[in-house]
Formats: C-alpha cells, structure tokens, sequence
C-alpha cells in the first residue's frame, strides 16, 4: 500500500503542478490579451481623434471659403452702391449748386 500511496501522491502532486501550471499559462495569456486590447484601444482611440481634428479643420476650411465668398459678394455690393451714389452725387452736384446759391441770395441779397 505504500507503493500505492506514494504514486497516488506524487499523482496528486504532479496534477497540483499541471494545474498550477495551467493557472500561470491562463494568467499570462489574459495578461498579454489584456495588453493587446489597450493597445487596439489606444489605437482605436487615436485614429478617432484624428478622424474628428480632420472633420473639424475640413468643416473650418468650408465654412471660411463660404466666408470670403460671402464677404466678397458683400464688398462687390457695397462698392457697386457707393459708385452709385456718388455718381447720383455728381450728376445732382449741379442742381444743388443752384439750389445752395439761390438760397444764399434770397437770405443775404446780392450784397
């Protein structure tokens, strides 16, 4: 029985150690996979950002081109107006020349 006992025992203690071993296989495994699942994150993570600051300066570079092209359309306006009105000025200079004049001869005379 002793025979018995001793391979029982080192049975349990080979199996013990297998086990054991299986235990460090299974940690270490779920470790690395754990390392590899942050590292697919931070990946994941950084390739967003970038995703989103390209997004971002592409909707900025837009909204600018919609901006000077409004500015300009604006400008065009505004200039086209103010030649207008200095031409309606010029073309009226005559007139209220005439009409300053008259009015200074009727106030003061023709001292």
């Amino acid at each position: 029985m002793n025979e018995l006992t001793s391979k029982t025992l080192e049975q349990i203690v080979d199996t013990e150690k297998a086990t054991k071993d299986l235990v460090k296989q299974y940690e270490e495994k779920r470790e690395a996979l754990s390392a590899d699942k942050e590292r697919q994150i931070a990946t994941w993570a950084s390739e967003k950002d970038a995703a989103v600051t390209a997004f971002q300066q592409a909707q900025v570079d837009a909204n600018q081109k919609v901006l000077q092209a409004y500015q300009a359309e604006e400008k065009a306006k505004n200039d086209q107006e103010i030649q207008e009105l200095k031409d309606k000025f010029q073309n009226d200079l005559p007139a209220l020349v005439s009409v300053v004049i008259s009015e200074v001869k009727n106030s003061y005379g023709n001292r």
